[in-house]
């Protein structure tokens, strides 16, 4: 069974990766490296540039907003 990645699964988790390195706000980062938990306002942020990217729901249908 061979279970590496596939060439676009690599390009795909190097997408993400970038993506969060670019867009992780710094003081989130940093509670979270510190191992505290993200707060609601910390979700909240992060969801709205998850739903900026297109991915809140990537199995949603544009059709339905």
């Amino acid at each position: 069974m061979d279970l590496r990645f596939t060439p676009d699964e690599a390009a795909f988790r190097a997408e993400v990766r970038a993506f969060i390195r670019d867009n992780l706000p710094a003081d989130i980062r940093e509670r979270l490296r510190l191992g505290h938990p993200a707060r609601k306002e910390d979700i909240v942020a992060w969801q709205r540039i998850l739903n900026r990217k297109g991915w809140a729901a990537p199995h949603w249908p544009k059709e339905h907003g």
